[in-house]
């Protein structure tokens, strides 16, 4: 019974069923960060497949023929997939020969891609905006517009986004007031006894109450072509995300 325990142990544990979050592999590139379709891939032999990216520890071999799905794909071009290998389902890596019909620009693409995405999440993290951005990048960087247009013609859909930039603006009011302050101090003339003197000062003037007022200072204004930035232009005023950068518009890496 043991030896059957131990091999019945080994498969699940290979198989991925008792796995938690993925470890990613540093310098990796993962698919999911882009789409949540993860595409499948055709494996033209059976594929020996490995539990790092650098192909040491050996996770079984993936049976032919079958689709398997794309995960990652490491710094050195070698790809994580999920699929049945001869002891079960397993997520590995493998080298890309193994492959049939994937685009020999996908990784060159893939890489581009992943760099674009870097530089929007550092625009989204300042709240800036840049062209090249699509719409729902630039919502959320800025949030939703307080107002927004569309318009289609011949030429394809644009759209206008339209966000206004508040500042709190600290005002003080004064008011007539009436206030009573009151000192009390004890004093001992002698031992074992105390004296105490209360007094009662009335005053009167105005008080002072800071309240802010939500100003506009300034406009941004967002028009998409086809769903990404192609302009934009700001009114008078600071305002963030207003910097007029430029990223690579978003990068078709799927086929």
């Amino acid at each position: 019974m043991r030896p059957v325990f131990l091999m019945m142990f080994s498969l699940v544990c290979c198989s991925g069923a008792w796995a938690g979050p993925i470890a990613r592999e540093a310098g990796a590139i993962y698919l999911a960060d882009f789409t949540k379709q993860l595409p499948r891939v055709k494996l033209g032999a059976a594929a020996p497949c490995y539990f790092d990216a650098d192909m040491r520890r050996y996770a079984g071999t993936l049976r032919f023929p079958q689709s398997v799905q794309l995960d990652a794909v490491s710094s050195d071009g070698m790809l994580r997939v999920r699929g049945n290998a001869r002891q079960g389902g397993v997520a590995a890596w493998i080298d890309p020969s193994f492959i049939e019909g994937m685009p020999a620009d996908f990784v060159d693409n893939l890489r581009r891609a992943e760099e674009r995405r870097r530089k929007v999440d550092e625009l989204i993290a300042r709240k800036e905006v840049a062209m090249g951005m699509t719409l729902d990048e630039v919502m959320r960087s800025l949030g939703k517009p307080q107002k927004r247009t569309s318009k289609v013609g011949p030429d394809g859909s644009r759209q206008t986004y339209e966000y206004i930039k508040y500042d709190l603006i600290p005002q003080t009011p004064y008011t007539p007031g009436y206030a009573q302050t009151t000192t009390t101090s004890t004093w001992q003339p002698e031992p074992g006894k105390k004296l105490e003197t209360v007094v009662v000062r009335s005053s009167s003037g105005y008080n002072a109450a800071t309240v802010y007022v939500k100003v506009p200072v300034g406009t941004i204004t967002i028009t998409f072509d086809e769903g990404v930035v192609e302009s934009i232009e700001q009114t008078e005023g600071t305002l963030v995300g207003a910097k007029a950068a430029i990223v690579v518009p978003p990068i078709n890496v799927f086929w």
